[in-house]
């Protein structure tokens, strides 16, 4: 029985359409079934993971307008820095241009790092004495990891 050259390319085609359906629907199912995610901040984020459902869940729409503001200062950081990795990667440097884009991404920096300080606060504000503490364990549990490597300096006690 020999297989002509027409019934090959048919066999072929209908195998690449079930491979492209398949995996337009595996696409698909992945992004219709994606859980909700609560948007947090992520310069926050960390404050809240602690908290018990109910509690996140009445911060949620806070947490939002939070995110809402910070995520264009988030956005105008990280085109920053793609600029000055541009500008550091052309040949020849060109130093006074790539002064002025590390300036630019200090500034983008700073204005996130206030408004991002600010949006803690207004948080913290919102908990009580046990919700803070719970929200702090992640801050009291970092540490300086120059404290892990041999050379670096323990930190000092008081």
């Amino acid at each position: 029985m020999a297989i002509n050259r027409k019934n090959t390319v048919l066999v072929v085609l209908v195998i690449s359409v079930a491979i492209n359906l398949f995996l337009l629907g595996a696409f698909g199912a992945k992004v219709i079934n994606r859980p909700e995610r609560m948007s947090v901040p992520p310069g926050i984020s960390w404050m809240v993971r602690d908290l018990e459902p109910d509690v996140r869940a009445s911060l949620q729409p806070q947490l939002q307008a939070f995110a809402e503001t910070i995520r264009p200062l988030r956005g105008q950081m990280f085109r920053s820095q793609r600029e000055v990795n541009r500008l550091m990667a052309e040949e020849p440097l060109d130093r006074e241009a790539v002064l002025v884009a590390l300036d630019e991404l200090r500034q983008a920096n700073i204005r996130y790092q206030q408004l991002s300080h600010q949006q803690m606060v207004m948080l913290f504000g919102q908990l009580d004495v046990e919700q803070r503490r719970r929200a702090l364990r992640f801050m009291n549990g970092r540490r300086n990891p120059a404290d892990g490597r041999s050379g670096g300096r323990p930190a000092e006690t008081n």
